[in-house]
């Protein structure tokens, strides 16, 4: 199991590192004044269709007909204390609303995201609604990109892969999400999220 874990983890990362920013770009079918209509989303109900599913590890791909964005959501409504993001691009509105239910539930939630993509009018609308609802949210102020796509769920769930959490991600691209609740692997996910929100050298706080 340790063996398939690792070459799984680099696998993930060689997808990570391979996805482009303009493959994460939402579409919407309607005017930018009338985005926020959209985060009035439907409820989803849970559905395992996991093309992988063995002990402790789920792995999921959207062009196969295994949208993420309903297992995600439904994970965090699930959770009980904490629910801690790292994601490149965030703009898909049951993910957001589904963070945002789950402040309102006493959970900890934090955002981590990356600063150019911040800036594009989706995820700008998106970053504002969690604000809003009082979700503390922080951008890298590195040179780099904060890249990851990662969601640590109360300390005992992980998920990670090249999936964005955007509608294209779900609809048009090629994709691989997992899910991860081996326990070496999670606190590992949870030491290096925990590292980066306590960094202010390299992150800062959207205001």
């Amino acid at each position: 199991m340790k063996k398939f874990l690792s070459l799984l983890l680099i696998l993930i990362l060689f997808l990570t590192a391979c996805s482009t920013t303009i493959s994460d770009q939402i579409r919407y079918d309607v005017p930018s004044h009338k985005v926020q209509h959209n985060y009035q989303s439907r409820d989803y109900k849970s559905k395992d269709n996991a093309a992988v599913s063995v002990k402790g590890i789920q792995v999921y791909f959207p062009r196969a007909g295994q949208d993420p964005a309903p297992v995600l959501a439904n994970l965090i409504k699930q959770s009980h204390s904490s629910c801690d993001v790292a994601i490149y691009s965030l703009t898909n509105p049951d993910i957001v609303k589904a963070l945002v239910e789950a402040h309102k539930r006493g959970v900890n939630v934090r955002v981590i995201t990356d600063r150019k993509e911040a800036e594009n009018k989706v995820q700008k609308h998106a970053v504002n609604v969690l604000l809003m609802a009082g979700i503390p949210i922080k951008v890298n102020t590195h040179p780099g990109l904060m890249h990851l796509k990662m969601t640590v769920i109360d300390g005992k769930t992980a998920t990670t892969g090249s999936y964005n959490y955007t509608r294209a991600a779900s609809k048009e691209n090629d994709e691989m999400f997992v899910v991860i609740t081996d326990p070496n692997f999670v606190e590992a996910c949870q030491t290096e999220f925990d590292r980066m929100w306590t960094d202010n050298e390299n992150f800062a706080a959207v205001r």
